[in-house]
């Protein structure tokens, strides 16, 4: 008998899991649509490169807090620089592998404290 309500308890909750797991799913997918593809393509449409050296360039980023809704300008072939939404600027340069070589937001150069 107690096994049996094991059993429906297991069962039960594994419904639970996967319900709740969609849910978290679909926000997630919301999410990417609505905030990182229009990052994505605003870091796109600067460097003038493919999608998928664009997403390389635009999570380097992100890991670095740069803010989503920044704005993107091209100084030169490999140096861009943005503004966020409060005004706040900053810089970065690329290498010809779509790395990140250098990245100064606010004046603060954001690699160099990564290194420590």
């Amino acid at each position: 008998m107690i096994e049996n309500i094991s059993l429906v308890l297991a069962i039960l909750y594994l419904v639970y899991r996967i319900k709740t797991y969609k849910k978290v799913n679909k926000i997630i997918e919301e999410r990417i649509e609505t905030v990182h593809k229009p990052f994505f393509k605003r870091v796109q449409n600067v460097l003038e490169c493919s999608e998928d050296e664009a997403e390389k360039v635009a999570l380097a980023l992100d890991k670095y807090f740069v803010p989503l809704e920044s704005e993107f300008y091209k100084v030169d072939s490999c140096n861009y620089s943005f503004v966020d939404a409060g005004g706040l600027e900053g810089t970065f340069s690329i290498d010809q592998n779509y790395n990140i070589v250098s990245l100064i937001y606010n004046g603060i150069d954001l690699l160099s404290l990564h290194k420590y």
